[in-house]
């Protein structure tokens, strides 16, 4: 179900920030969602994965309509 399909507008986000891109198993393993198997179907062995993990220093938002950016 989407936001669109029960009546709510969609709703996207940016972050700025400082990048550290892991390649890390035990750590794919500690963040694995069944949700994301269809992406990836061979789990955390799927070959050139990675992690990203971002210090956001600032977030920008919109919805359609409106819009902010938030500093952190």
């Amino acid at each position: 179900m989407t936001r669109a399909s029960i009546g709510l507008r969609p709703f996207f986000s940016c972050f700025e920030g400082e990048a550290e891109l892991i390649r890390d198993r035990a750590a794919f393993a500690a963040h694995w969602t069944k949700d994301i198997d269809r992406w990836f179907p061979n789990g955390i062995d799927t070959p050139g994965i990675v992690l990203i993990k971002v210090r956001a220093e600032r977030i920008h938002w919109w919805d359609g309509e409106d819009e902010g950016e938030i500093v952190v």
